[in-house]
């Protein structure tokens, strides 16, 4: 019995190592093949922020945009490209997200928010800045208006998070295991579908490929598993923005979902609530629903 069991602890072991060893040279292969599309900032402490920036690069006023947790930046890429065309757009990757890099550090939105305004600064793009955060990115987003009200001109809020809670144990533990398979090499045995393919076509591989990088699953993990201590900070900035210009988007979901976002729009008593027929996703994915977003977000950025 004690030989079998060793046996049997030996083969798990090496299927481990395996695993293990599979992921690490198709993720090092990976990264050769998709490097940064952006730039990577150096914020200190080791820490490497990847910037994305479209459009202008000497407007008087810069769109930030702050993606969803378990997602790089590049899920903007309809958006980016559209404002582009009349702004500076920025977008960029909270820290051990995709591209960005760097030593661990608490993953939580008050430290995603000073990082983004140390990238800001060292890459040498001034306020003012309009901060558009979509679902969990909402956090980091709220958090930054808060902490740096003097260099935020208006703040859009797209599907976000709400602090009040609901899923967050089970989100986190959803990515946690989703981490240790990628950990054991489990997406290049059995390679998951290609969850960006709506995504104009030079996006949709490094996407892709970012999204099972251990790296990036080890972050998307601690960031819901810090979801307690972000909505905590998003809380302690305050529920009253004043008058700064707020947008508040909401996709297609459930009666419940749809009055989450609505009480968003109360945190500034000059705000905007609009409904448009996209969902969660797809409103930044998808080339047609992003331009109903679109629609909304340049209407709220030419009114600033």
């Amino acid at each position: 019995m004690l030989r079998a069991a060793i046996q049997i602890s030996a083969v798990v072991g090496l299927l481990v190592l395996s695993g293990i060893t599979v992921q690490a040279r198709a993720e090092q292969s990976e990264r050769e093949a998709h490097l940064p599309p952006g730039q990577l900032v150096a914020i200190g402490g080791g820490q490497l922020i990847h910037v994305r920036t479209w459009g202008d690069s000497n407007p008087g006023t810069t769109i930030v945009l702050d993606i969803s947790a378990a997602t790089p930046s590049s899920l903007w890429a309809w958006v980016g490209r559209a404002l582009g065309e009349h702004h500076r757009v920025v977008a960029f990757d909270r820290p051990g997200m995709a591209w960005s890099a760097g030593p661990w550090a608490p993953r939580d939105a008050q430290h995603a928010a000073d990082a983004l305004a140390s990238a800001l600064t060292a890459a040498g793009i001034p306020p003012p800045y309009v901060v558009v955060g979509h679902s969990y990115g909402g956090f980091s987003s709220r958090v930054f208006a808060g902490m740096y009200r003097d260099r935020v001109s208006g703040l859009a809020l797209l599907d976000t998070t709400h602090p009040g809670g609901g899923g967050e144990v089970g989100f986190a533990t959803f990515y946690r295991l989703r981490a240790w398979q990628g950990h054991l090499g489990m997406f290049q045995f059995f390679p998951p579908p290609n969850h960006f393919s709506e995504l104009p076509p030079e996006e949709q591989a490094s996407a892709h490929a970012v999204n099972t990088w251990a790296a990036h699953l080890d972050t998307s993990a601690e960031e819901l598993e810090a979801w307690p201590t972000s909505a905590a900070q998003v809380r302690a900035v305050g529920s009253n923005f004043g008058d700064l210009p707020l947008l508040v988007v909401s996709g297609v979901g459930s009666p419940a979902q749809i009055d989450t976002q609505r009480d968003l729009a109360r945190l500034s008593s000059n705000s905007r609530f609009v409904e448009i027929n996209a969902d969660h996703m797809g409103m930044l994915a998808s080339r047609g629903q992003s331009e109903l977003l679109l629609e909304h977000l340049e209407q709220f950025i030419d009114s600033l």
